[in-house]
């Protein structure tokens, strides 16, 4: 395992925020690099460079040889069950965005009047079109009780 240590680049970001990060190889880094799996924790941004680093060389007996081996192979699984999860929360946050966009190239935003228009959509009093808009959670089961076609979507920032 290589510990890089990382920097933000984003407009986004307040200051130009330094973390580190642990990668299997050059490689590795390099192919979560493109395809944009880098992201600064502070502020999200995916403009992130690696910083000049040099290497850490420990001398170790063999007991402790053995121990740092042991104690690698768990780090090394946290960091795999780590990505992981962040691929799969990028996996969703990027559906979630799509499915944003989708929604309001195909709808009209009517905001707090949600309710209140797929209630009078339902009811005739008013012709039906696609809509999204705000509701609470009350609202939003009221509405399915009552026969009503809704869904309620995460609705995630807008990537920078």
């Amino acid at each position: 395992m290589i510990k890089y240590k990382l920097r933000c680049k984003s407009i986004y970001c307040s200051k130009e925020n330094e973390f580190e990060a642990w990668f299997q190889n050059i490689e590795s880094y390099e192919k979560q690099k493109k395809l944009g799996l880098l992201s600064c924790p502070t502020c999200g941004g995916e403009d992130v460079i690696k910083l000049l680093t040099t290497p850490n060389l420990n001398k170790l007996s063999n007991g402790a040889l053995d121990n740092n081996k042991q104690q690698n192979n768990l780090d090394v699984s946290k960091k795999t069950q780590d990505l992981q999860q962040k691929l799969d929360l990028k996996n969703i946050t990027t559906f979630l965005r799509t499915l944003k966009k989708e929604v309001q190239k195909n709808s009209t935003y009517v905001g707090n009047e949600f309710v209140k228009q797929a209630r009078s959509m339902n009811q005739g009093k008013i012709k039906e079109k696609p809509i999204h808009g705000h509701g609470t959670q009350k609202d939003i089961e009221e509405l399915q009780e009552e026969g009503i076609n809704v869904l309620n979507i995460p609705w995630v920032a807008d990537d920078h």
